[in-house]
């Protein structure tokens, strides 16, 4: 059986499926006041809209504009982040935040690097499939 005969009897709908995870952080919990860390949910962003994030950086020439990077991670954040719902109208209102940029940033400050990394990972976005590929 080729491959098409295989994709032809797929699940259609498991194409679709983001791939979720937990983060475990140690700010949250802080924040909470529970000890060691709390689990929050993150999950895959579709392609064509991770492509509009990492392009967020580039500027006219084509070059890294790093005084984006920051803001570009928030947004990759915001948009993998599933629980809490950052978006949450009620929640950015009770930390005194009128966005859910300013509510990430506040609540998960220093995390934000390496929750947006490991949203990258569930995406696809690693270092190590340059090393797949030449293999």
């Amino acid at each position: 059986m080729n491959l098409v005969d295989q994709l032809l009897k797929a699940d259609v709908k498991k194409a679709d499926e983001l791939e979720t995870a937990t983060y475990q952080s140690r700010k949250l919990a802080k924040l909470l006041g529970v000890e060691g860390k709390v689990d929050i949910t993150i999950r895959e962003i579709k392609s064509r809209r991770v492509n509009d994030l990492v392009a967020y950086q580039v500027d006219k020439k084509g070059n890294m504009d790093f005084s984006k990077s920051f803001d570009a991670k928030l947004m990759m954040c915001i948009e993998g982040i599933v629980d809490p719902d950052l978006t949450d109208k009620d929640l950015q209102k009770h930390f005194g935040c009128t966005s859910a940029k300013e509510l990430c940033e506040k609540i998960f400050g220093s995390e934000i690097n390496e929750i947006s990394d490991k949203i990258s990972i569930l995406c696809g976005l690693n270092g190590d499939q340059e090393d797949e590929i030449k293999n």
